[in-house]
């Protein structure tokens, strides 16, 4: 199972060159069973803010409902814990909060891999990204 980073969404959603164009590859690969998913609450609430951002505000519900209609994709809770454990990654990798609550939900999911074109996700050891070339 793979974990997908907001900005998986984003280009999926907006992007028309390669980046988008993968992404929209590993949405296809998801929906037909081939590749299981999971994101998270926080992953959601971040794509909302940058579409609100970027006026798209006609995107936000279809995408938020589109998201958890799709097979095979799992949306996690941020469950109270979270915060305990992203604070260690904030230090120990020094990343951004946002990253380090990502990373931390996936810990708790058990999850390696990290669809993401952030290459702060590179800093940790343990996790793999897919980066979308």
């Amino acid at each position: 199972m793979i974990y997908l980073d907001a900005n998986f969404f984003v280009y999926a959603l907006l992007d028309t060159t390669t980046k988008g164009q993968t992404a929209s590859s590993i949405q296809e690969s998801i929906v037909k069973g081939k590749v299981e998913a999971a994101t998270s609450a926080l992953a959601l609430g971040e794509l909302m803010r940058v579409l609100v951002k970027n006026r798209r505000q006609e995107l936000v519900r279809r995408a938020i409902e589109d998201i958890y209609a799709t097979p095979n994709l799992r949306v996690s809770e941020v469950g109270s814990g979270i915060p305990i454990i992203a604070l260690d990654f904030l230090y120990e990798y020094g990343l951004k909060p946002r990253d380090a609550f990502h990373a931390a939900i996936m810990r708790s999911l058990g999850l390696r891999e990290i669809v993401s074109d952030d290459p702060d996700f590179d800093k940790i050891k343990w996790i793999r990204r897919i980066s979308l070339r």
